[in-house]
């Protein structure tokens, strides 16, 4: 690996800051003549089966990330269309951002002196909270006051520091960059980290073994995603194993839509969606996402809220739940469709990016509705004891029921027994149950 600024030449071997010293963008780049794809075939799938175009690590910290189904999706025989199904939810975490969070990781180990720190609104927080626990350190996530409860769930679960920040994520990017400068903390947000990005690259890299596509539909927030994939496509010309790219198409919401609408040339909107994840204001990376659907001769989709339903009900019919930031590819697809805007041997590609598990939450499977919530609140008081606690609640209740729940919530690991005076047992909240109180049931 290599990292040379393009405006002062500065080249750069350890620490890979995001901007050279000088303001400019770094890049990255490899010695693309030692490059020899038939070794990727003798490896495993996965992230690091292409390691010779990716960032030198001193260990690999890694849940088995990559390697993600591709399959001929139904809906293309309804179209006419060949239609295939990336299925990036079959990622650890569930979505694509666990390819970046290894390298980002792996990359940062050594210079997380305090542990790692990330901006995001929602997959890349749960990804790091897993991969940080499995490193070893700690994670801090800065994530926005709306998010999805079910990513909020994985950050919690995994023992995560998290901070509520602003309104969206835009917000968020420079205060966890000088929240990490201050605090000896290694930043893995994309738009403050290229590294990280080299990761989600090999999306390319699989979808050119497995398809080699002419287009692919990408949904579109950060602007990060579409252009790691850009990127892994134009190593690929780089080294000969293609000679064209395939035409890149960014999806948006109609509600925030600041890359797709100037892709299309019409005014953009920046409104709260439905789909959470791609709830990007002023998208740092929107420069990077335009360049790779304009040089790969693509184009841009707005979506409907009210097709986002629709998008998630197709995608099941295909046996993948996917969050309604990654349905948003099936109503583009239709659309473009309509147009006449695919030929009849055209291999289209749907980026599925998230699972819809992490973006729904019902509070009985998690056991942590109704009784279960007003003993929590009980014990933010302070720490009471089993008799206590039935006496203080509202709702009558016959006092095994109540001590059954205490049980159930000390097996979730969101109280602990305190000390025990006489026959009197007391029971406290745990760090794990304070940050159920102060994050997920806001």
């Amino acid at each position: 690996m290599r990292v040379v600024c393009p405006s002062c030449g500065r080249s750069y071997s350890s620490f890979v800051p995001p901007r050279c010293s000088c303001g400019a963008e770094l890049e990255i780049s490899y010695d693309y003549s030692h490059v020899d794809v038939s070794n990727w075939r003798r490896r495993d799938k996965g992230v690091w089966r292409y390691r010779e175009l990716l960032p030198d690590v001193k260990k690999i910290i890694t849940l088995k990330e990559g390697g993600t189904p591709l399959f001929k999706a139904k809906l293309g025989e309804e179209l006419g269309l060949k239609v295939f199904i990336k299925d990036e939810t079959r990622n650890p975490t569930g979505s694509f951002r666990d390819r970046l969070t290894t390298v980002a990781v792996s990359y940062g180990f050594p210079y997380a002196e305090n542990g790692f720190a990330v901006a995001s609104n929602g997959n890349s927080a749960a990804s790091l909270s897993a991969y940080a626990a499995r490193a070893g350190k700690e994670a801090f996530v800065v994530v926005p006051r709306k998010i999805d409860r079910g990513k909020l769930i994985q950050m919690i679960a995994f023992g995560a520091r998290i901070i509520r920040y602003g309104d969206s994520v835009d917000e968020g990017i420079e205060y966890v960059r000088e929240l990490a400068k201050l605090n000896g903390f290694y930043d893995i947000t994309p738009e403050n980290n290229i590294i990280g990005l080299e990761g989600q690259k090999t999306i390319a890299f699989e979808l050119w073994e497995e398809l080699n596509p002419t287009h692919i539909i990408v949904p579109t927030g950060s602007g990060s995603n579409i252009y790691s994939i850009y990127r892994g496509f134009k190593q690929l010309l780089e080294i000969g194993a293609i000679e064209k790219m395939p035409q890149l198409i960014a999806v948006q919401p109609e509600k925030c839509s600041p890359i797709a609408s100037e892709i299309l040339g019409i005014k953009a909107r920046k409104e709260l969606t439905k789909a959470l994840g791609l709830y990007v204001k002023d998208p740092v990376s929107k420069e990077k996402a335009i360049k790779a659907v304009k040089e790969t001769e693509g184009t841009a989709v707005l979506v409907g809220e009210d097709e986002l339903d629709f998008g998630e009900r197709v995608l099941v019919n295909e046996g993948v739940f996917a969050e309604y930031s990654s349905a948003v590819v099936v109503p583009a697809l239709f659309k473009l469709s309509e147009e006449g805007y695919f030929e009849k041997d055209d291999r289209i590609a749907l980026i599925v990016t998230s699972s819809g598990l992490k973006a729904y939450y019902r509070e009985e499977r998690f056991s942590i509705g109704g009784t279960k919530l007003e003993i929590l609140k009980l014990l933010k008081d302070g720490e009471k004891y089993g008799y206590e606690i039935w006496e203080n609640l509202e709702k009558p209740m016959n006092y095994q029921a109540v001590y059954q729940h205490i049980k159930e919530l000390e097996s979730l690991g969101l109280i602990e027994k305190s000390q025990k005076r006489g026959k009197r047992l007391y029971y406290r909240l745990t760090e794990k149950g304070e940050r159920v109180l102060e994050n997920f049931l806001e």
